[in-house]
């Protein structure tokens, strides 16, 4: 069952993952939480309705090759490719973001406005090639110095984790095909004729461009939004190759302490709200309150209902047809206090260790259950390896206070999707998958 704000794109994200890439997972493969949601993200975007099949045979393409380029310097030096990769792996939400932000306005620009519909690509345009390909560049460009023997230092990422795009046509003298995937929807004139103010709009939904040693060109808006489509497509496709290489090298990474522990960035406190709220939803709880105090924080949760174990339906629309897929779906019963050991374990980095934390469990009925404390030091130093019931049970002892006994809640629980037929684009019941 979804996620609370879970769009139906993002429930296939796993599955469209894994039928895509399962062949380039080791066995030591491990999907943090962190990967799954930087997964959804990146597949909820490119998987909606306007992609063709080529936006995503390109995103595969950039993916592979990406992955490729990182496990190549790592077979060489393994270590130094891992922390660049993990410097800068963290600004890359952020950096999506932004750059998301800006698709958004530039979409949402009214298309009998050119003037301000060319004006908002070319700021769209900007911020991917200013804010999110420096980061999500520089790993695999560094990793392809070190698989190649390179001793050129534009390709090392400078102190704040970006590298140069400059430095992407040079890889072409060591590449041993003709196509570089990380230089597609790249046009650094382009980038410096907006950022200079070296433009004019001109009528009819036409800019003019120059930069110093290039132009003057007439750019049509057509060609604008072409421009950022390929570089928003192939900029998710390095992405997937970045969530790729941290899927299958995170274990070894952890275990041989090259890297520190990433750290939550500090939230505010309704983002702190929408987390908590996150966690909370799928473990089992929907959340009632949360009360900011001097020495930690106050939760107030209600347990869920046992729902009706079915079979969901979710349709897949795209230019040329539509896809249904059916999910199973069921209710399990879990004990409120294995829930929230899991739950208390999520968020200790978006706390102090000296916080303590308080949490009260209501029924759907708003009767009270009982209630949990206990600060995040204290946690931290169980060193739980499960939260398996007869683990949980061994150390309640530790807990301030634990009231809880033995009360349950409902845990909402999803299926892979199982793709059943295609049918027309937009309309129409899709026909039985036979195949």
């Amino acid at each position: 069952m979804p996620q609370k704000g879970q769009s139906p794109i993002a429930r296939l994200a796993l599955s469209a993952f894994h039928r895509t890439f399962d062949d380039l997972l080791n066995v030591q493969s491990f999907m943090t939480p962190f990967s799954r949601s930087l997964l959804e993200n990146i597949f909820e975007m490119i998987m909606w309705f306007g992609r063709t099949k080529g936006d995503y045979d390109n995103f595969e393409r950039t993916a592979r090759v990406t992955y490729l380029f990182l496990e190549n310097g790592s077979q060489v030096k393994h270590r130094p490719v891992a922390q660049q990769f993990y410097a800068v792996i963290n600004k890359v939400i952020p950096a999506l973001n932004s750059s998301r932000q800006a698709q958004a306005e530039a979409n949402q620009m009214p298309k009998d406005n050119p003037d301000a519909r060319i004006e908002k690509y070319l700021a769209y345009y900007k911020v991917m090639y200013e804010g999110l390909l420096p980061f999500i560049c520089a790993p695999v460009i560094y990793a392809f110095s070190i698989a190649n023997n390179i001793k050129d230092e534009a390709f090392s990422p400078s102190s704040d984790g970006k590298v140069g795009l400059n430095t992407i046509p040079k890889m072409n003298k060591w590449l041993a095909y003709t196509e570089n995937r990380l230089a597609i929807g790249l046009n650094g004139h382009l980038r410096n004729a907006y950022a200079h103010n070296n433009y004019k709009i001109l009528d009819d939904g036409q800019v003019e461009l120059w930069d110093r040693s290039w132009g003057p060109e007439i750019w049509h808006l057509d060609q604008l939004t072409k421009i950022c489509g390929q570089l928003w497509v192939n900029a998710l496709g390095i992405i997937c190759g970045l969530v790729l290489y941290d899927i299958n090298n995170f274990r070894m990474v952890e275990s041989r302490g090259w890297v520190s522990p990433m750290q939550a960035p500090r939230l505010r406190r309704q983002e702190l709200h929408t987390v908590i709220e996150s966690i909370a939803d799928e473990l089992g709880f929907y959340l009632r309150k949360v009360e900011s105090l001097p020495n930690g924080v106050s939760i107030t949760l209600h347990t869920k209902s046992k729902g009706i174990d079915q079979e969901g339906e979710l349709y897949m629309g795209f230019k040329s047809h539509t896809d249904l897929f059916k999910i199973p779906m069921w209710s399990e019963e879990k004990r409120v206090i294995d829930q929230l050991t899991i739950m208390l374990h999520r968020l200790i980095p978006y706390f102090e260790t000296q916080n303590e934390v308080s949490i009260d469990i209501v029924s759907p009925d708003n009767i009270s259950l009982g209630s949990l404390v206990i600060d995040f030091r204290t946690l931290i130093g169980l060193q739980l390896k499960d939260a398996k019931p007869e683990t949980v049970e061994s150390v309640r002892q530790v807990f301030k206070t634990d009231t809880l006994g033995g009360c349950t809640t409902f845990v909402e629980k999803e299926g892979a999707p199982r793709f059943v037929g295609r049918g027309p684009a937009k309309s129409g019941k899709p026909e039985s998958n036979t195949s």
